[in-house]
């Protein structure tokens, strides 16, 4: 590959990366080639000789973030530069203006067969699959990552087994759309390849990505029974994207709103104690005020624990980008009241736990001191003691946010 023989050992690279979990394993394949081509990694641009960066364009917005950072890594370097990720996979073009004859680019196809990933601390990411089974009108994601195509689940688990015999503790399994793995022909599908991860001996946990209501609902008892595992973190990342079914038949998200209530109807029957994630596109160019209420009712009737909202920006190519846009303005005012209806019910939610006790497993350190440690549920307790990284321990919630809780340790695992 022309990125690979660019580089030369002893070079000191920088790798950034933009946009998803699947991303950030990318960056993390291209880090173990890296390293075993013998370049060391810095982490100030300022020190390297070589840059990388792994883009994403999901939003208008953060294509402009990411060609800016461009602009900015060219005044740093005056030779070439690799440009990862969905970029150069869908908008070859806005690498080119940018970087012209220096930018070298590599599409998310060429990293699909590569199953060295290097990790830092004790989180490690494991993609199961590239690209998805849908053809949703807005998403440009589809025309850098293509149709689904699932990674062997023997690869898979070998890949597991490496990381946690290297010290992981967390393990997040990503993909564009997990419950879709093994729609390409596979016999496996998630929830047997849950079952196999579960299996591998050692202490640590799985977050499972990602899954789309469409293919969720199809294997959804089985799917929900491999979750039984305590191995598994009780968090179900579910993009529901509207509360108006007109507006999901226009998006062609293939589904219906009870079909999504059905689906958090069930997980909360099975699991007390868990987290429902789901994502909301605000100001679709047909989202009326009556199909924007009827995503404020849908966000009353579920009460999810954490929502990831975006305000609709067109996409080049896409049939969305093709449709007359809603005012900024009223986009703007649609999820700044969808937001702070989010906010109140999650801090609701969190507000419950004050007191309670919870097994946590300490992941990474906190950007303001302190440790990051994760609930069975994925909540994020930040704690001020200081814990080694992988500990288990059981944490008091002493203070509730919104978007996470606020705990001291009461007992390690070494004091059980």
């Amino acid at each position: 590959m022309e990125w690979i023989e660019s580089l030369q050992p002893d070079k000191k690279v920088y790798i950034e990366t933009f946009g998803c979990t699947a991303n950030i394993a990318d960056s993390m394949k291209i880090r173990a080639i890296v390293e075993k081509i013998g370049c060391k990694i810095v982490k100030n641009e300022k020190d390297a000789d070589f840059f990388i960066i792994n883009t994403c364009i999901v939003t208008e917005r953060t294509e402009l973030n990411v060609i800016k950072r461009l602009k900015y890594i060219r005044g740093l370097c005056s030779g070439d530069i690799i440009v990862a990720g969905c970029m150069p996979a869908a908008m070859p073009e806005r690498v080119r203006e940018v970087l012209g004859d220096n930018a070298i680019m590599i599409e998310p196809r060429l990293l699909r067969d590569v199953y060295e990933i290097a990790f830092d601390g004790v989180i490690g990411i494991v993609p199961i699959s590239q690209g998805c089974v849908g053809n949703c009108r807005y998403c440009i994601v589809k025309r850098a990552r293509g149709e689904i195509h699932s990674y062997d689940p023997e690869r898979i688990c070998g890949t597991v087994e490496r990381m946690v015999r290297d010290g992981a503790k967390e393990i997040r399994i990503t993909a564009q759309d997990c419950s879709a793995y093994g729609w390409d022909g596979l016999e496996e599908r998630l929830h047997g390849l849950l079952r196999k991860l579960s299996s591998i001996k050692g202490d640590f946990r799985i977050r499972v990505g990602m899954m789309n209501p469409f293919t969720m609902i199809h294997d959804l008892d089985d799917i929900i029974d491999s979750f039984e595992s305590e191995k598994i973190f009780k968090f179900f990342h579910i993009p529901v994207q509207s509360g108006s079914d007109k507006v999901l038949r226009d998006m062609n998200r293939r589904y219906k709103v009870r079909d999504f209530i059905h689906i958090v109807d069930f997980i909360r029957s099975r699991f007390e104690y868990c987290t429902i994630s789901t994502d909301f596109i605000i100001g679709y160019p047909t989202e009326t005020e009556r199909d924007f209420e009827s995503s404020v009712d849908l966000l009353r009737r579920i009460r999810a624990e954490k929502v990831n909202i975006t305000r609709f920006s067109p996409r080049p190519g896409t049939e969305a980008a093709c449709m007359n846009d809603l005012l900024e303005r009223e986009k703007k005012r649609r999820s700044r009241m969808f937001s702070d209806l989010y906010h109140k019910i999650a801090y609701e939610q969190n507000k419950a736990l004050e007191g309670r006790i919870l097994e946590a497993l300490v992941t990474e350190p906190g950007r303001k001191g302190g440790m990051i440690a994760r609930d069975p549920a994925y909540r994020t307790v930040v704690l001020r003691d200081d814990i080694p990284l992988g500990s288990f321990c059981d944490v008091r919630v002493k203070e509730a946010k919104s978007t996470y809780l606020i705990g001291e340790v009461v007992a390690s695992a070494s004091e059980q």
